[in-house]
């Protein structure tokens, strides 16, 4: 086959991905149809270049593969699930046969693969799916941690990502360490994006999710208390700390201009009343009032319906503490 063959079904290939991308957008059902007909088509193109080619066409193989089992896991149906799990594992193992230390790309798309096979995993809810999710994980984690991955530019935020998840993963355990391990991965996640968070989005993003994994595992461990009289436990701290930098944060981005974290500034809110008007009532009028402030957020997060509704159920607790 010539280069110009070669480029020619690569170009048609190519073509085929964007526009089933672009219909992945969509959010009508029949598209997932119409994408997974590109996809399998550029798949169909690229299969015809030898292997052997060069590393790159097994990188755009990969590709292909992935996109379609992406596709095929938006239909969350055993059979569709059954061929996207085929895509996943051979575009791994399509993956791992490249030089990993030739081009960051290579190991970025294979720890997306892994983590991508893990969410997929997750949905199909199987016995066996939750350790081999785990699994996934952590092999994504492997390489990304690896000195060839150096030269990932989101390498932090991509970390982030599969710890946040692996979170998720253990808090929906019922083994007996779900508890620990999920903490210990919302933390790690935390720690990913610490330096970015205040200055990009995504990482932000991240960061917030971590925050709220935190309070819900601190919050399930409040309820489990038999004694509520007792001294605080340990985790509330870290759990007010979560609360408190997490609103922080979201009134830094509101001052920008951006709304979509107030979905988790209002459960942030709230759970935060919660914990200081049981455990540190004395700071709960200045939590409330930091929160409500306008000028260090936004008048629109303030006047937000939801955030209105929290902060009325936070100056309850206040009457109820005086009372």
């Amino acid at each position: 086959m010539t280069e110009a063959e070669v480029e020619d079904l690569n170009n048609q290939a190519s073509t085929l991905m964007k526009r089933g991308i672009a219909l992945l957008e969509e959010v009508r059902r029949e598209a997932a149809i119409d994408a997974l007909y590109c996809f399998d088509e550029a798949l169909a193109l690229r299969r015809q270049i030898p292997a052997s080619h060069s590393p790159f066409q097994g990188y755009l193989l990969a590709a292909c593969l992935l996109n379609r089992a992406d596709a095929l896991v938006r239909f969350n149906d055993a059979g569709p699930l059954a061929a996207a799990m085929t895509s996943y594992e051979e575009a791994i193992d399509v993956l791992r046969a490249l030089p990993m230390d030739a081009d960051p790309r290579y190991p970025r798309r294979l720890a997306m693969a892994y983590q991508n096979r893990a969410l997929a995993l997750q949905l199909r809810g199987h016995e066996e799916d939750a350790a081999a999710a785990a699994t996934a994980f952590a092999d994504a984690l492997v390489v990304l941690d690896h000195e060839y991955s150096a030269g990932i530019e989101d390498r932090d935020y991509l970390r982030g990502v599969v710890w946040l998840n692996l979170s998720n993963l253990h808090a929906g355990s019922e083994a007996s360490d779900a508890p620990v391990a999920a903490r210990e991965a919302a933390v790690r996640a935390l720690a990913c994006v610490a330096d970015a968070e205040s200055q990009d989005i995504q990482a932000a993003n991240v960061g917030l999710r971590a925050r709220h994994a935190l309070c819900r595992l601190c919050a399930t461990s409040l309820s489990q208390m038999t004694d509520q009289t007792a001294s605080m436990p340990d985790d509330v701290h870290e759990a007010t700390d979560a609360v408190d930098d997490g609103l922080t944060l979201v009134r830094a981005w509101e001052r920008r201009g951006v709304e979509i974290f107030r979905g988790v500034a209002f459960d942030l809110f709230r759970f935060g009343a919660r914990v200081y008007a049981l455990y540190q009532p004395q700071f709960l009028a200045e939590f409330i009032g930091e929160n409500m402030d306008p000028a260090q957020s936004s008048p629109g997060y303030v006047a937000d319906p939801d955030m209105t509704l929290a902060a009325h159920e936070a100056q309850g607790f206040i009457l109820r503490n005086d009372a």
